[in-house]
């Protein structure tokens, strides 16, 4: 039987930092999670833009190199500079951080490997937004033919997956690959001494339901303010919201309408550091993620492993990867949200039931479990012995 013939994989990192946050984090954590399977027999070549370092824990290997790029990945420069690298460094599997980037061609290849991550459902035109949707869509252009060219469509729900296809029409070659997303380390549950020095740097009070997400957007906001505001039994509760420094109008009429003022805590996302955000994950009564339509919601799996429960919409992607591990609503009924805010700050049981659920559930959970799966999409589709 012959010998497993030796995995060359070149990471291209020079667009990571204007990637979207869950893209960042999933390329991150599989370059994080594959460096150190490639050390025995196998190689890693790693582009980097200019004047910036690692984001990952260097490892210094003679089987893993870093490379740093001079020219920007999006300019014929950049491509013409990647492109020598490729003839240089022949690699076997290009990971590229950013899907508008060509890959440079491989004559002594058959095919060149494209695996493309999906986080969400493509938007779908509106009357008062068709123009908007028209110049989006050009300025996509480039993506969407690379996702229609992929070898692969990698998406964390089967739901998402039914979606993609049938408004993709992806040929059963090109089917779409479920792999869960996972959750970083550093979200774990803290002491009262670590949530109570959190909560002092940011001026929190004691008891809080809090939301926390990339973006933030007042229409998937006003209902479950709405029930806050309207409940006399949580209405003392504050409502903490990390997301865009920038607060819609919209959103500043909401809490006017609500009487929710100073009782709305507004943190910037891009000022809190993880070890701060998940102290106050811990911390919290519940945390709530109203969005709806979106497929990655970081904050579920991360209030999960901080051990605090969940309220979120009842959707089919929520359905398929949650569960009763987290207490689910119809997305946009205030009635219902209020139950549920008002079940959590006053059932012990009830708590403690979704709080073992979904610490279960982000246990089974894990970036790394993700790069791992998607290497072995890759496998499979290279025929890498």
């Amino acid at each position: 039987m012959s010998a497993p013939q030796p995995v060359h994989i070149l990471f291209d990192l020079r667009t990571l930092g204007t990637l979207t946050p869950p893209a960042r984090v999933y390329l991150l954590a599989l370059v994080d999670g594959l460096l150190p399977a490639l050390l025995e027999g196998n190689r890693a070549t790693v582009a980097l833009p200019p004047d910036e370092p690692f984001p990952l824990q260097r490892i210094e290997h003679p089987n893993i190199a870093y490379r740093t790029l001079a020219h920007p990945a999006r300019s014929r420069q950049g491509a013409h500079e990647l492109a020598a690298l490729v003839r240089e460094t022949r690699p076997g599997v290009y990971w590229g951080a950013d899907p508008t980037v060509a890959v440079p061609a491989t004559p002594w290849q058959r095919r060149r490997l494209r695996v493309v991550y999906a986080f969400q459902t493509l938007t779908r035109p509106s009357a008062n937004g068709l123009i908007r949707w028209v110049a989006r869509s050009w300025r996509q252009l480039t993506v969407y033919r690379r996702i229609l060219l992929a070898d692969a469509l990698v998406c964390p729900s089967h739901a998402l997956a039914v979606r993609l296809v049938a408004r993709l029409g992806l040929r059963a070659r090109r089917r779409a690959r479920v792999i869960r997303n996972g959750v970083h380390p550093l979200f774990r549950r803290h002491t009262e001494e670590e949530i109570l020095a959190a909560r002092r740097a940011w001026l929190v009070p004691r008891r809080y339901v809090m939301m926390a997400g990339h973006s933030v957007f007042a229409k998937d906001l006003a209902v479950p303010l709405r029930a806050l505001g309207q409940n006399e039994e949580v209405s003392s509760v504050t409502c903490v919201i990390v997301g865009d420094a920038r607060l819609p109008a919209a959103l500043r009429e909401t809490i006017r309408d609500c009487h929710l003022e100073g009782m709305v805590r507004f943190i910037d996302a891009a000022a809190i550091s993880l070890e701060a955000l998940s102290a106050l994950y811990s911390g919290a009564v519940a945390t709530f993620e109203p969005a709806n339509g979106a497929e990655y919601r970081p904050a579920i799996l991360r209030s999960m492993a901080c051990g605090t429960p969940v309220i979120c919409g009842a959707d089919a992607a929520n359905n398929e990867l949650y569960g009763n591990a987290a207490l689910r609503v119809h997305p946009t009924d205030p009635t219902e949200w209020s139950r549920a805010f008002v079940s959590l700050s006053l059932s012990a049981p009830l708590r403690e039931r979704l709080t073992a659920r979904g610490e279960a559930c982000a246990a089974e959970r894990s970036w790394g479990a993700a790069a791992r799966a998607t290497y072995g999409v890759a496998r499979e589709l290279v025929a890498i012995p």
